[in-house]
């Protein structure tokens, strides 16, 4: 299922429906290999905090999905009773809007909680127009959802350079790290 509109500067659809999506085949990496990697890479990391726990996962997914920027967006109530999305981890050129904020109900973290579905997008100018941003377009962009006890959020990376950055092998790797981050926030829930 398709949403948004040359109006809204966002374009989401379900990922694991799209056939041009999935229909991608440019990675030879394997996801398990990536996987064994990545948690071979997080061992050896002595955490602080999960903060640092959460930023050494969205550099691994930067890194090992070619990624532009990769985050984890919690949702949060604002200080006038309104639901956002804070930016707790960013990694690669997103990395400046560190602890920024989004709106609940008006952005594809919110699409894609609502949906519960992983979910493939874009975005442009229209859009950052609205939250007021200078960034890059997202020309190719995964959301996964992220659950843990009280919490929501998502976990993403995009790309600004191609639509065709990433692909279902990226999908898989990053949703096998994404209990990674759910661990984190759920053990850690000082965030």
């Amino acid at each position: 299922m398709k949403i948004g509109d040359r109006n809204s500067g966002v374009k989401i659809e379900d990922l694991l429906d799209s056939d041009e999506f999935l229909s991608r085949r440019h990675k030879d990496q394997d996801v398990a290999e990536r996987q064994s990697r990545a948690i071979e890479r997080l061992r050896t990391c002595s955490f602080q905090s999960s903060n640092a726990a959460l930023q050494e996962v969205v550099q691994i997914a930067l890194e090992f999905c070619d990624a532009d920027s990769a985050g984890v967006s919690l949702e949060e109530v604002n200080e006038k009773g309104e639901l956002q999305f804070r930016w707790i981890a960013v990694a690669g050129s997103f990395a400046p809007y560190l602890n920024g904020t989004t709106p609940r109900f008006y952005s594809p973290c919110g699409s894609c909680i609502d949906r519960g579905v992983a979910l493939h997008y874009q975005v442009n100018h229209r859009y950052y127009n609205f939250l007021g941003v200078n960034a890059e377009p997202i020309r190719d962009g995964i959301l996964i959802p992220l659950r843990c006890e009280d919490m929501l959020g998502t976990f993403w990376v995009v790309s600004h350079s191609t639509e065709d950055a990433f692909d279902r092998h990226d999908y898989e790797f990053l949703r096998s790290i994404a209990d990674l981050v759910s661990r984190s926030i759920r053990d850690h829930s000082q965030i």
